[in-house]
């Protein structure tokens, strides 16, 4: 009884040995498997990409939020007329944008109360793709504030 127990091992061990030791073959892949694959594959790499221009869009405006808020509190003047050659803060912040501060959704806000000044901007994303119902709205619009202190002289 015994020796039938260690044949069955033997057997089982070289079956398992030679089926490790057959040569790849095909079974399972077909080009309905390949181009449910590459679908997967540009899809991940559709959304990775809107997410990377979604990323360098927020640190975009994020930077022209803080430019303009500086600007307006280094100058010492209002929201409506800051900057070289007396631009007011909406002004400012389209040409730090660029083409993207041609966008019809850009709303700018400059508080100035005294101490500090805010800007505040709000624009829609240029990742179109991340517009489904799967993601929240608050992932396609882009809103920032910079806040710095008011310089003035006493």
């Amino acid at each position: 009884m015994a020796g039938d127990v260690a044949a069955s091992d033997d057997r089982s061990s070289r079956s398992t040995l030679v089926a490790l030791m057959r040569p790849y073959d095909q079974e399972g892949s077909s080009p309905i498997t390949a181009s449910i694959s590459l679908m997967m594959f540009l899809g991940f790499l559709l959304l990775s990409s809107q997410v990377l221009v979604h990323l360098y869009a927020s640190s975009v405006v994020a930077a022209a939020a803080f430019e303009t808020a500086r600007t307006v509190a280094a100058e010492g003047s209002r929201c409506s007329a800051a900057g070289p050659g007396g631009d007011d803060a909406p002004t400012l912040v389209r040409r730090r944008l660029g083409r993207y501060g041609l966008h019809p959704s850009l709303a700018v806000r400059c508080v100035d109360d005294g101490d500090s000044t805010t800007v505040r901007i709000q624009i829609e994303s240029p990742a179109r793709a991340l517009a489904t119902p799967v993601f929240p709205t608050r992932l396609v619009e882009i809103d920032r504030t910079a806040t710095m202190r008011t310089e003035r002289l006493r």
